[in-house]
């Protein structure tokens, strides 16, 4: 029997909901950070329920293995029965923008991982480099940038836009990202001399999951006279090993033998030692370059010395470079705007030279271009066996066939 009330007819179940999900939750996580984010916050984006996000993930820890899990497949589909870089070029370009928050995730959020799921995810990403790598080794000179460390300058590349979006119009980025990972590849393949230092790694020993780099290594040598710079340089480094939100304050005042109540004499705030840290990279690098302005004669000079300048401090200091990258998202709104402020003012003087080189270029053009090749360096002194003392010439290189790559345009 039927009353002759019409029932509102029943919303179907969307047959792509988990794949919307794992998207929301990857931008998400892109943006908030993991412990920025809850599965409230993801459902109430998507404009469901929490248990409708339950049906599909049992929790936050799972979303986030699956969206690393299929930022991986993404690569692993790109290279996969590939032999030539040629042929992956266009592929594996594709794959980044698709894929976009990787290196963020896993370089701030990837210590959440159990070890087992760390284990097998860096296996994982050790066979996509060791594929890059074997597809770049053919055809090099002797005398070149390691294969290896030419593969992670094109990760590095590729996995920027995940950072910062490309300057350049959305038609264009994957042009514009293929061209800047050629110009990577052809310029790691030329003989420089021997970047090696006589410590030459298989790839799979340059991949290791067993080259995590301990905080008590990294903070070796003599430290400084002064507390408060000893608990920074500590600090930041233990951030950049481990991950800030896994770092309490007591193990920060064990490392530099203080309680950890006391490291609060000196900083207000884990957050206040990465804001302390990010403004004194930033300081170096403005001191850096008014030293090379006033230097140089000609635009061309003045952006070589640059980028081995920067190449030079990236090196020295990968865990403030770590840190900057990773991190810096802990900030408020404040110190976020004035970090915002402060890298594109630096970034802007690179672009002005990178169009004084090359007037064919538009200012969002060059702005990508110079993005890449930070981004080159940025990635390269990251890996702790790829840190050899030959490592800034290497990475120097290969910032610098970024800046020269060419642009092509969408109809062109």
């Amino acid at each position: 029997m039927t009353t002759g009330v019409d029932r509102p007819a029943r919303r179907s179940r969307p047959k792509d909901r988990k794949q919307r999900i794992l998207e929301t939750a990857a931008g998400m996580f892109r943006d908030h950070g993991y412990h920025g984010v809850g599965m409230s916050d993801i459902a109430g984006n998507l404009g469901i329920v929490p248990s409708a996000l339950y049906r599909h993930y049992r929790s936050k820890h799972d979303l986030l293995v699956a969206v690393l899990d299929a930022a991986l497949a993404r690569y692993e589909r790109a290279v996969e029965g590939v032999d030539d870089w040629e042929t992956a070029t266009d592929r594996i370009a594709q794959a980044a923008l698709d894929v976009r928050a990787f290196d963020l995730l896993w370089s701030r959020d990837s210590g959440n991982l159990s070890p087992v799921e760390y284990d097998q995810l860096f296996q994982r990403l050790r066979g996509v480099g060791r594929r890059v790598a074997a597809m770049i080794e053919v055809g090099s000179e002797a005398g070149c940038v390691p294969s290896r460390t030419t593969a992670w300058a094109v990760f590095a590349a590729l996995d920027w836009p995940g950072h910062r979006p490309l300057a350049v119009p959305v038609a264009d980025q994957r042009r514009t990202l293929a061209s800047a990972v050629d110009a990577i590849v052809v310029a790691g393949r030329l003989g420089i001399g021997d970047t090696s230092d006589g410590q030459a790694m298989s790839p799979d020993e340059a991949l290791s999951a067993s080259d995590a780099l301990s905080a008590s290594d990294a903070m070796g040598g003599l430290r400084p006279a002064s507390r408060r710079e000893t608990l920074l340089g500590t600090a930041i480094t233990m951030f950049a090993v481990r991950g800030y939100q896994t770092v309490s304050l007591d193990d920060i005042g064990d490392a530099v033998g203080i309680a950890g109540p006391s490291v609060y004499n000196y900083f207000a705030s884990k957050r206040e030692i990465v804001a302390s840290g990010v403004s004194r990279a930033f300081e170096s690098l403005w001191l850096t370059l008014g030293q090379v302005l006033r230097s140089a004669s000609e635009p061309r000079q003045a952006l070589d010395d640059l980028t081995g300048h920067y190449a030079r401090f990236a090196f020295d200091h990968w865990d403030l470079i770590t840190v900057c990258l990773s991190h810096s998202g802990i900030l408020d709104d404040a110190e976020r705007t004035v970090l915002e402020r402060t890298y594109l003012d630096y970034v802007g003087e690179w672009r002005r030279l990178e169009m004084e080189c090359r007037p064919e270029l538009s200012p969002d053009e060059a702005q990508a271009l110079v993005d890449l090749a930070l981004a080159v360096i940025n990635g390269v002194v990251r890996i702790p066996t790829l840190r050899t003392p030959a490592l800034p010439d290497a990475a120097r290189h290969l910032a610098r066939a970024v800046l020269e790559a060419p642009i092509i345009r969408a109809g062109r």
